[in-house]
């Protein structure tokens, strides 16, 4: 039996799996997370959960996907509009360069 992801793939379902953890799911019952969707005004998210997610992707993924120089080369406008789908193309671009 093969294994499926969804249309967006594994990286994808795996970054909306940590948001669920950090945020809580009843919060995400009413929004549908697509690679469009916003950190900040979409999903409100706070910077301690920000950290925590950071936090849950150095787990994940470990030393390859360095998400707090990601952010850090980042300036204020674009941390603010932030969204899924940069994050997600952020870690399947450092997966691919090993």
């Amino acid at each position: 039996m093969m294994a499926t992801t969804s249309e967006h793939g594994a990286v994808f379902d795996e970054v909306v799996r940590m948001l669920t953890e950090v945020i809580g799911d009843e919060f995400l019952l009413d929004i549908e997370v697509t690679p469009e969707t916003t950190f900040s005004d979409d999903l409100a998210v706070e910077s301690v959960e920000f950290v925590a997610l950071g936090q849950k992707l150095q787990q994940r993924y470990g030393d390859k996907v360095n998400f707090v120089a990601f952010v850090s080369d980042l300036d204020i406008d674009e941390i603010t509009a932030l969204d899924v789908g940069t994050v997600v193309g952020h870690i399947e671009k450092c997966l691919a360069q090993g």
